[in-house]
């Protein structure tokens, strides 16, 4: 039993974790978050395509020049398909 009640605490000690603060009580954020901050967005890219990303969140640009190439090739596909018939 002891054994259990040791491991849950080491468990719930691992979940809450320890964070830096100010004398004020803030958190003191890393130099990642300080300079990815929704201020300071970078791009990413991912699987050919750009992705923005800001405080651990992303999202497609939908204007990267690999998806414009991809949708260019498509339609010219398309074209000629439907010149064909």
């Amino acid at each position: 039993m002891k054994k259990i009640i040791t491991l849950i605490a080491l468990a719930a000690l691992m979940m809450v974790g320890c964070m830096k603060t100010k004398e004020n009580g803030e958190p003191i954020l890393s130099d990642y978050y300080r300079e990815h901050s929704v201020e300071n967005p970078f791009i990413q890219v991912l699987d050919s395509c750009e992705y923005v990303c800001w405080n651990n969140r992303m999202a497609h640009k939908g204007n990267c020049r690999f998806c414009k190439e991809r949708r260019q090739k498509e339609l010219k596909e398309l074209v000629e398909q439907l010149k064909e018939k």
